[in-house]
């Protein structure tokens, strides 16, 4: 039997500006949360100003002409409310939780700094050298360089190449003046919308939005990224890590979010290693034994998107044999399918993670935005997607895996332990080669923007599948896209 989802009854107010929000009316508690999500990302960022969206994420917070620096978390830290804030390739977003009687201060806020930054050259010297720090714990990170280098692989035109954080020589020659160009080139209301869940008045809502950025003039349209052409074969590196374990990287270009192959590719990375009932759980962990982890993410986006696959070898493994059952299993996938036992369950764990985003208020206008922002029909989608899912066949799913999962379109990136100083030494022993081209520039020293710890769970049970894919409401710190005092 296919589920539909009852929508939540939104309000859509939409001014002459090209600002749009969406105003939920949810009780009985008192608490209202506001996300205003503007459509600037890193894809938006041109040759020499990477990292330029995240860096101006953390500025939003150091003052305008209206709250001084230090007020907008000294006035949320008083009124018993939260704020933060993420990046990441597509978008950036704004968020506020606060008690329902006080609430409309945040839209105070988020109307004030739309326009009306200060960017104070003092301050940005200072934030420069956090935004730096962030990015030197990010090359710390065993998983982080290993995912870069792999989607630098499999964007070798499109702005999806360049990490969300930058560069760090672009961030070092990065000027207040420049972020200002940027900032008033891409910040303003017809770039942006807002999501408001909770205890609300909706026709004041309505009205104080009106009042707030309707004023506000219009910026230029966001303009379309080159097209990542079609690869002609597979694409490898082998980066040399400080670290004492071997991982694994393995990239397939995708789809966009929201396409009927999106929500396959969830099912399908969730067969593949998602969980201990997993094939290549069962394969690699449990029965021979090779490797300590192996998590798999469908991160689709607004532009086509890719499925990654990591692995974490235990010692003396070779990672061309993981490698080599690796692409045993995802050959056996595409050959059986998922079967019926293992697909039930793993739509019932998507299912109950999708749901479980309409906890919170913060949750549903993540979940809300997200939809919005990523896919064509906006919001409305999340009125189709457990139908969606309950309707994909066994047939669908074989095709879906044969048509993504092709290794003449694969990124392979091995991340061996020894020093770069090393790695020639280790070359003329016969030891995977030295990162590709494209991969070294992508390497520790000049990436950083995703996994954490360990492999990263990306949305765990897969309802990261549409209203997660990048970020989960309320973490401070989700795979590097929020840096603001990280």
């Amino acid at each position: 039997m296919t589920e539909t989802t009852m929508l939540p009854d939104v309000e859509v107010v939409e001014l002459d500006n090209g600002f749009k929000a969406l105003l939920v009316e949810r009780g009985p508690l008192p608490v209202v949360a506001s996300l205003l999500w503007y459509r600037v990302g890193s894809r938006d960022e041109r040759t020499g100003e990477t990292g330029v969206s995240h860096f101006l994420e953390h500025m939003m917070f150091k003052g305008t002409e209206r709250f001084a620096k230090g007020q907008i978390d000294l006035q949320t830290s008083k009124m018993g409310g939260s704020n933060n804030a993420f990046t990441d390739n597509d978008g950036t977003a704004y968020y506020f939780a606060m008690a329902a009687d006080r609430w409309e201060t945040a839209l105070e806020i988020e109307a004030s700094r739309m326009r009306d930054c200060l960017l104070d050259p003092h301050e940005f010297a200072s934030e420069k050298n956090v935004v730096l720090e962030e990015l030197a714990m990010g090359e710390d990170d065993p998983w982080r360089p290993l995912y870069q280098a792999t989607e630098s692989l499999l964007y070798q035109v499109h702005p999806y190449h360049h990490p969300v954080i930058g560069y760090r020589q672009d961030l070092e020659r990065l000027s207040a003046q420049q972020m200002r160009d940027y900032y008033r080139r891409h910040y303003g209301p017809n770039r942006a919308f807002l999501v408001v869940v909770g205890n609300i008045d909706r026709a004041r809502t309505a009205q104080r939005i009106r009042e707030l950025f309707g004023p506000i003039p219009r910026v230029e349209e966001r303009r379309e990224p080159l097209a990542e052409p079609t690869p002609q074969g597979e694409r490898r590196a082998t980066l040399r890590t400080p670290h004492s374990v071997t991982r694994l990287c393995f990239g397939f270009p995708t789809c966009r979010m929201g396409e009927r192959d999106d929500y396959a590719l969830d099912v399908l990375a969730h067969d593949l290693g998602n969980s201990k009932n997993s094939r290549l759980y069962r394969r690699l962990v449990l029965k021979e034994e090779l490797v300590t982890d192996v998590n798999v993410m469908n991160e689709t986006r607004q532009e086509p998107g890719a499925l990654f696959l990591l692995c974490e070898l235990r010692d003396g493994v070779q990672p061309a044999k993981v490698e080599a059952i690796v692409r045993e299993e995802i050959r056996a996938q595409i050959r059986e399918g998922v079967a019926k036992k293992d697909l039930a369950r793993i739509l019932a764990q998507i299912k109950a993670s999708f749901l479980f985003q309409d906890e919170s208020v913060l949750d549903l206008a993540m979940k809300l935005g997200r939809f919005e922002a990523g896919t064509p029909g906006g919001y409305r989608t999340l009125a189709t997607v457990l139908g969606t899912y309950d309707s994909l066949t066994q047939q669908e799913l074989r095709a879906a895996a044969a048509k993504y999962f092709d290794f003449d379109r694969i990124a392979v990136v091995y991340g061996v332990p020894g020093k770069r100083d090393e790695a020639e030494a280790g070359e003329a022993k016969g030891e995977p080669a030295k990162a590709a081209k494209a991969g070294k520039r992508d390497s520790a020293e000049s990436r950083s923007r995703k996994p954490a710890a360990k492999a990263p769970k990306k949305g765990e049970a897969d309802a990261k599948a549409k209203a997660g894919k990048k970020q989960k409401a309320g973490k401070k710190s989700k795979q590097g896209k929020k840096g603001r005092g990280a």
